[in-house]
């Protein structure tokens, strides 16, 4: 008898696991989203790093002590479309003057878009190519302006084949990426070294002095003859 009544629980529980198995189970908890861009006064995008944790923005929820950080991506977007459904307070840090917090209620599952506009440390314009590239060589026109006081330390212009490329972005088997040293906050740069028929991502990068992560400009795209 006894051994019957351990058959018949043990079908039970499967039935029971098996019933449950079938169920789509679509409550994670964590179904609560932000997602925004980063622009200047003038419009346009305050390119980040996704690869460093110096340009981010945090998002503090309701009753918590730690944030929750979202690397700003090189096109000036940031993203989570994973966080817990409740209150946060938004902020920005990096290499940006302050700006107010931001309160978001994402409860109930939300998906919020909030947009930030700030003054960079550094406003980089996007390089201009200048002249004609040739098989192995592209010269770029660039600009670095301080804003509030803030100047220009280490100044770079980066190419590489990886898209967004910074100060983080080395060779590898398969790509390349050249670095060049500017010495003033505008001119003509020229990138040599390179290889014909080939897509380059160009990018200038620069850190105020005192900070601790670079402004960036947004990224230009040349494809060598």
């Amino acid at each position: 008898m006894n051994n019957l009544n351990s058959i018949l629980s043990a079908f039970l529980f499967l039935l029971i696991m098996g019933t449950g198995c079938n169920e789509a189970i679509t409550d994670f908890g964590f179904d609560g989203g932000i997602s925004g861009k980063i622009v200047d006064q003038a419009g346009n995008i305050v390119a980040g790093d996704i690869t460093s944790g110096g340009f981010v923005v945090r998002a503090l929820g309701e009753n918590d002590e730690i944030t929750m950080d979202m690397r700003v991506k090189g096109d000036g977007t940031y993203s989570n479309i994973k966080l817990y459904p409740k209150k946060y307070t938004v902020t920005i840090e990096g290499p940006v003057f302050p700006v107010n917090g931001v309160e978001v209620d994402l409860s109930g599952g939300k998906q919020a878009e909030q947009n930030f506009t700030v003054t960079p440390f550094l406003t980089i314009a996007t390089p201009t190519v200048s002249g004609t590239p040739t098989s192995s060589e592209i010269r770029i026109n660039y600009s670095i302006v301080g804003n509030n006081g803030k100047t220009a330390g280490t100044r770079e212009v980066y190419c590489s084949n990886v898209p967004y490329p910074n100060a983080s972005t080395g060779s590898g088997p398969y790509y390349i990426t050249k670095k060049v040293t500017l010495s003033t906050n505008s001119g003509v740069a020229t990138i040599s070294g390179l290889t014909a028929g080939t897509k380059y991502f160009i990018r200038v990068g620069s850190k105020a002095g005192g900070a601790s992560a670079f402004n960036y400009s947004d990224q230009l795209i040349v494809t060598t003859p």
